[in-house]
């Protein structure tokens, strides 16, 4: 028989550790992963070269994930704290990091501020890119084309936030780009639009007449609803 590879001998070890700690017996865990109880017993003595679909059964009935499994610093994770809660947060970092990695590559500095990380999905998309040194979420098509990038939380409101200060300078800024606009519901990318300067032309219109009405004074942040943004975009996704 072949010697077990690294990988056989890091997933023994966290599926009999998390077994064990679950309180299951070898025939527990092989009745819940439905597998038969002789491969699980291979499996934790690295003497059986897996499959990806047996990986996952076994995965879900321990309640972690195949990245869990294959994770060397599993067993130092969970015996290092008795906090469970803390014990999933330090499961799931090494992917985060991925993530901010990811992020990092495409000019976003921090995915947990400024909807960092539903910046990164929309430039993904889209394949646009960070207009570095910018305010706001302004971004650049490789044509040289400007993009003013918008998102909102369905679970929280229903309309897109525009701009703390809007005045006619601002307004002349939005009318020479494109708008690009990500629906979530909460952390889920639903719905992406583009509108163009003649869609929000109405808009522009009357935040300037009310900038008139109210003496030359800023207006904070009007919006812009999402029923006007399904209606009248362009969805992209």
């Amino acid at each position: 028989m072949n010697e077990p590879n690294a990988y056989q001998e890091i997933l023994a070890k966290n599926i009999a550790f998390l077994r064990r700690r679950l309180g299951f017996s070898q025939q527990n865990l092989a009745d819940l992963a439905e597998i038969d109880r002789t491969y699980i017993g291979y499996i934790e003595n690295a003497k059986y070269n897996i499959t990806v679909e047996k990986a996952a059964s076994l995965a879900q009935a321990l309640n972690v994930t195949l990245f869990d499994l294959l994770d060397p610093n599993l067993i130092t994770i969970y015996t290092a704290s008795k906090n469970e809660e803390l014990i999933a947060l330090n499961m799931i970092l090494p992917q985060i990091r991925r993530f901010q990695t990811l992020a990092e590559a495409n000019g976003i500095n921090d995915i947990f501020q400024d909807n960092g990380g539903k910046l990164l999905q929309v430039l993904l998309h889209t394949g646009l890119k960070i207009l570095p040194g910018r305010e706001g979420n302004d971004a650049v098509d490789d044509a040289g084309n400007e993009y003013e990038l918008k998102s909102v939380n369905i679970r929280l409101t229903k309309s897109f936030s525009t701009h703390h200060h809007m005045n006619p300078t601002i307004i002349k800024k939005y009318r020479k780009v494109d708008w690009i606009f990500a629906v979530y519901e909460g952390i889920e990318l639903l719905e992406i639009y583009k509108l163009k300067p003649a869609h929000l032309e109405p808009y522009y219109v009357a935040w300037e007449k009310k900038w008139s009405a109210d003496g030359d004074k800023d207006i904070n942040n009007p919006k812009i609803p999402l029923k006007y943004v399904r209606l009248h975009g362009i969805r992209l996704l």
